[in-house]
């Protein structure tokens, strides 16, 4: 079962910083909840501008990437498209997808990873977005 933290999160706690961070400076309010069940998936909360990250989700993702995806969803996404978001892996359509993309941009803007695949394996991101893993590590290299 998942602690506060996956072993992978230990080595980087710069980047959760970052992200609660970013998650403060947007007035969005980040829950740990230690209670729930380990099918509970993380949520964001649009209009109320929350997150709930269920500390005992037992999924491939690591918290930071959870994170990431649950924030982008209040910060990019469409807020008229829902009001309720629950974490998903296999989100393939719609805000799902974008929040996937968005999560990607996040954690890349914050630390440049060595190659696609380091980050994928880092933040264990769906084998399915391997290509926008590769898409968008690409437009940050062309950057600098």
């Amino acid at each position: 079962m998942t602690n506060l933290f996956t072993a992978g999160d230990y080595l980087y706690p710069q980047i959760v910083s970052e992200l609660e961070d970013k998650a403060r400076k947007n007035n969005v309010i980040v829950v740990l909840a230690d209670n729930l069940l380990s099918h509970v998936p993380d949520t964001a909360l649009i209009k109320n501008r929350a997150i709930i990250m269920n500390m005992n989700f037992i999924v491939s993702a690591n918290y930071c990437y959870r994170l990431s995806h649950e924030l982008s969803h209040i910060l990019y996404g469409d807020h008229e498209a829902q009001a309720v978001y629950q974490f998903s892996e296999y989100g393939k359509r719609g805000e799902e997808l974008l929040a996937h993309r968005n999560a990607i941009r996040m954690l890349m803007s914050i630390e440049m990873p060595s190659s696609p695949l380091t980050f994928m394996g880092y933040y264990r991101v769906p084998a399915w977005l391997e290509n926008d893993v590769t898409r968008i590590y690409n437009e940050f290299k062309l950057v600098d």
